[in-house]
């Protein structure tokens, strides 16, 4: 599963989670957290599966959470 900037702040925004709680559960900190929202930084790919495994996501749990962050909120990433 390939996870773009956009699914990743979508993500912590369903999670309720801090740049800095986020980045934790990949042993990253906040600051790397947020130059990958803003696109400055890519995720690597064995971040994003220390992530799959930290959330247990599967594509459909990945639709189902993506669905529910489409439906509760009006914010937009830039």
């Amino acid at each position: 599963m390939v996870i773009d900037r956009v699914t990743f702040y979508k993500l912590r925004k369903v999670y309720r989670m801090s740049c800095e709680e986020f980045g934790a559960l990949m042993n990253v900190t906040g600051r790397f957290v947020r130059f990958i929202e803003s696109g400055d930084r890519k995720l690597p790919q064995y971040r994003a599966d220390i992530l799959l495994r930290e959330l247990d996501l599967t594509p459909e749990k990945l639709a189902r959470l993506l669905a529910t962050y489409d439906e509760t909120t009006i914010d937009t990433v830039k």
